[in-house]
């Protein structure tokens, strides 16, 4: 077994009788994690990890009123800067993955969006999530990029936006409205499109010029009621085999 993966094992060894490892982490590591939990769980039968999946600005808001947790996992670096600069983080916030951007319409694509170009035809039900969600900005950068890119025009990105018609609180529920075909187009994470869902919807690829690649930090929390505990969890999804799960389940190596 690799070290990191000996260490954590002998951390959450130490600290089973201790109930409880909260861990905050953005909506698009829900399946990750869980998978990640699954696998901690099933070497230590005794270990209990509970998971509040949120949009990151809502893990940060609730993080700041006090809420009990070890360990917070950010879809970007802006809200672990926030939540660090408010003093409530102990250790030196880690890049636990990166992550990319793709559009999904739905399987029948009644509204026949076939490209990117597509989003700005008039009539057409765009889900975003909101501005201060973080894959909401990503993919408001994504539009404006493309602005730039020939073919698509300067004007691109407000004719895309004149679209929306929701802003979600976090992607979850973006790929959610797209698979219901309650929306003709969304923009989510690459890792939003799990097996569940892959069924559903029809993926149009966002160019890698154009695209964001998003940084995901991870930290201990310095109010932790676990704090070893928190630090093993760390140290688990950042060895091999927890990267292993991570990409397993769509995002890109942290490095």
């Amino acid at each position: 077994m690799h070290l990191g993966g000996m260490l954590a094992t002998s951390l959450f060894t130490a600290c089973t009788s201790r109930p409880g490892l909260v861990v905050f982490a953005a909506a698009s590591l829900t399946d990750a994690f869980n998978e990640l939990g699954d696998s901690l769980r099933r070497r230590d039968p005794g270990l209990r990890i509970q998971f509040n999946f949120a949009g990151s600005q809502t893990l940060a808001f609730q993080i700041e009123q006090g809420a009990a947790a070890d360990v917070f996992a950010s879809a970007d670096e802006r809200w672990m800067a926030i939540v660090r600069d408010s003093g409530y983080v102990a250790d030196t916030p880690s890049t636990l993955v990166r992550n990319r951007l793709v559009v999904i319409v739905p399987e029948r694509n009644r509204a026949h969006v076939e490209n990117l170009e597509d989003l700005a035809r008039q009539g057409i039900r765009l889900v975003l999530a909101a501005d201060q969600v973080p894959a909401g900005r990503y993919a408001r950068q994504v539009l404006l990029n493309l602005s730039h890119k020939d073919g698509f025009g300067p004007d691109f990105a407000p004719r895309v936006l004149a679209n929306v018609v929701s802003n979600e609180s976090n992607v979850r529920s973006v790929a959610t409205k797209v698979q219901l075909g309650e929306a003709d187009a969304g923009i989510v994470y690459v890792s939003d499109v799990t097996p569940a869902i892959a069924a559903r919807v029809r993926r149009i690829d966002i160019p890698d010029a154009e695209n964001v690649i998003a940084p995901y930090p991870i930290a201990l929390l310095r109010r932790a009621p676990h704090l070893e505990a928190g630090r093993a969890f760390i140290a688990s999804a950042l060895a091999p085999e927890g990267q292993r799960v991570l990409e397993r389940n769509g995002f890109l190596p942290r490095d």
